[in-house]
């Protein structure tokens, strides 16, 4: 495994077998992948099983590797293709509903992020996987962020107050939340945070656990740091396509095909969280986690109401429920903010 592999490794099983079967009357289309690696990632190898599946509905990939995420998304906007594979975050700029999944504290555990995973691969929810010309046509896991701290004694909100802390530069509501907390935001991106945890230039950062052997955290946490088990956010891996370029039901069976994938590639997820040795994993009071949810629910309405709507309600409202349903005893559930 390369160590540049993050974020991609969590689906390292997440496309099966295709039939070699080509449609011959399947339109050629242009498929931006972005892999730390290249051509020669994890990543890339895997999207050619998709490629092959997709012949089935009727489309020819044409894969081309990007090792920038924010080069492959402006190639993606300007129309030098017509589907790309990145991050739900970098994605929100042009499906906010689907990358407000990554929504701070929305989605606490992998159950909840299934469930909601799978719904929204059905086709009554089709009209919310389609923004303009932009259309959600696969859903992955990659993993609950954690943060990660090169001193263990700093385990709540308060002590993070004037520490530095790696934040992605184009992740606009974790530098909304990096200010409330009091940090110092260092602005970083994925190619570059690894490093500055690890050599000292920052003293917080945070990840799934797939970057942990992948981007050698170790090094940063070693024995006096820590990985807080409190997940703050969910990150996926979400493939976007320009709906008028395909045919009709593309999306639909693409998003059908990558559901059915969401238990395989979870257990990828979870074999990465179990190789993080246990004595580097530290678990915070009950108390303090109700604290944060209640902090991470006043910063979902914020976002969504201000400082350019970065989250859209509708999801925030189905995420909710799906809270609620799997425990109705939540403070949230009787207030009904979002």
């Amino acid at each position: 495994m390369t160590k540049r592999l993050f974020p991609f490794v969590c689906v390292a099983a997440l496309m099966g077998a295709a039939s070699p079967a080509l449609a011959a009357d399947a339109v050629q289309r242009t498929l931006c992948v972005y892999d730390p690696s290249g051509a020669n990632g994890d990543v890339f190898n895997l999207m050619k099983d998709y490629r092959t599946e997709a012949l089935k509905w009727g489309v020819d990939f044409d894969m081309k590797p990007y090792t920038d995420e924010k080069t492959a998304a402006e190639d993606f906007k300007a129309g030098k293709c017509q589907a790309v594979l990145m991050t739900g975050t970098r994605g929100r700029s042009f499906h906010k509903f689907a990358g407000t999944l990554e929504a701070m504290g929305a989605l606490p555990d992998y159950k909840l992020l299934r469930k909601v995973v799978l719904s929204l691969s059905k086709k009554g929810a089709a009209k919310l996987m389609t923004s303009g010309d932009y259309e959600s046509a696969a859903i992955f896991p990659g993993g609950a962020v954690y943060m990660l701290v090169r001193d263990g004694e700093i385990d709540t909100v308060e002590e993070l107050a004037g520490k530095k802390l790696a934040t992605l530069d184009f992740d606009e509501a974790a530098k909304v939340m990096v200010k409330k907390v009091g940090a110092s935001l260092v602005p970083a991106d994925v190619s570059t945070f690894g490093g500055m945890f690890n050599n000292g230039s920052v003293e917080v950062a945070y990840a799934p656990a797939t970057a942990y052997q992948a981007l050698e955290l170790y090094k940063g946490v070693g024995d006096k740091g820590a990985v807080i088990r409190y997940p703050l956010a969910q990150m996926t891996l979400q493939l976007l396509i320009k709906s008028k370029d395909f045919p009709e039901g593309f999306g639909e069976q693409s998003r059908a095909y990558a559901a059915s994938k969401f238990d395989q590639a979870m257990k990828m997820v979870q074999q990465a969280e179990k190789k993080i040795p246990a004595k580097a994993w530290k678990d915070i009071p009950a108390e303090d986690k109700v604290r944060y949810d209640e902090m991470f629910l006043k910063v979902r309405v914020e976002l969504r109401d201000g400082h350019g709507r970065i989250y859209h309600p509708t999801a925030l409202k189905l995420m909710r429920k799906a809270r609620c349903k799997a425990d109705a005893a939540r403070a949230e559930c009787a207030l009904k903010q979002e």
